[in-house]
């Protein structure tokens, strides 16, 4: 099994690419972001630098970070 990890490993920005275009197609269609484009770069041994640009309004902002940081952002506002 082990050894097996180790075979897939160079394929992971692939497979990371996939799924994360995917997430984000789901997230444009439905109107939270307006355009994105993604870059992964395999650093190393189970290293990968994942760059992501996002294209968003002043609305869609406030959504994005409402949902991927709502503790912090309930935080902020006391």
């Amino acid at each position: 099994m082990l050894r097996a990890a180790f075979f897939f490993e160079p394929l992971a920005p692939r497979a990371i690419s996939y799924f994360l275009t995917r997430r984000l197609r789901e997230l444009k269609k439905r109107g939270v972001i307006s355009e994105f484009k993604t870059k992964i770069r395999r650093l190393g041994k189970f290293h990968y630098k994942i760059e992501v640009n996002l294209d968003l309004t002043a609305k869609q902002t406030h959504y994005v970070l409402g949902e991927l940081l709502p503790n912090q952002l309930k935080n902020e506002r006391r």
